[in-house]
């Protein structure tokens, strides 16, 4: 039977810092005053950073400071300095809304190429090509690997529901007597 190994206890000659436990020895090999010295230490440095952090009002107040700064700095520029800002700045937004405005025609043209071709959205979301006929091309490829959802064209959904047809899927009704016939038909009355 042999006797659990004693806590090592660090050296006699081991230095302790002025926070009251010794830097080079690892936290587990301290003893427990020098361990609670460690975490008082790190405990108060942690809370002294969260203290010097800024709070709302003085971020605020620092929000106001750059903006003066920056309508300084707006003020002492000259005409030519301000035109051209105001030119790049015009630029940069135009550059954007160009490029929003390209995606979103050719999403428009994905979305009207799909229901055309009776692609499910996840289909749809496949497609490839930046022109009408490269995403037609891409799409009959696709049909042809996949098909439509129940085989069917229509656009997107198509896929027959579940519980059976309703509504405009039935058959037209045209009078009450061919609805009173159907009745008799399916229930046998």
């Amino acid at each position: 039977m042999s006797t659990p190994p004693e806590p090592t206890t660090p050296p006699a000659s081991t230095a302790v810092n002025e926070h009251g436990y010794p830097d080079a020895t690892p936290v587990a090999d301290m003893t427990p005053e020098h361990q609670v010295a460690y975490w008082k230490h790190h405990a108060r440095k942690h809370e002294a950073a969260a203290k010097s952090a800024p709070d709302a009002a003085e971020l605020e107040r620092l929000r106001a400071a750059e903006e003066e700064l920056a309508q300084r700095k707006a003020a002492e520029m000259s005409d030519a300095e301000r035109v051209q800002a105001e030119k790049a700045a015009a630029e940069a937004a135009a550059a954007t809304a160009k490029a929003e405005a390209d995606a979103a025609k050719r999403e428009a043209l994905i979305l009207k190429v799909a229901f055309d071709k009776g692609l499910t959205p996840a289909q749809a979301d496949r497609l490839q090509g930046s022109t009408k006929e490269e995403l037609e091309a891409d799409a009959d490829e696709l049909l042809k690997l996949f098909g439509t959802a129940g085989g069917n064209q229509g656009g997107f959904g198509s896929a027959p529901r579940s519980g059976g047809p309703r509504g405009s899927e039935v058959g037209a009704t045209s009078t009450v007597s061919a609805g009173e016939e159907r009745y008799r038909a399916k229930h046998g009355k």
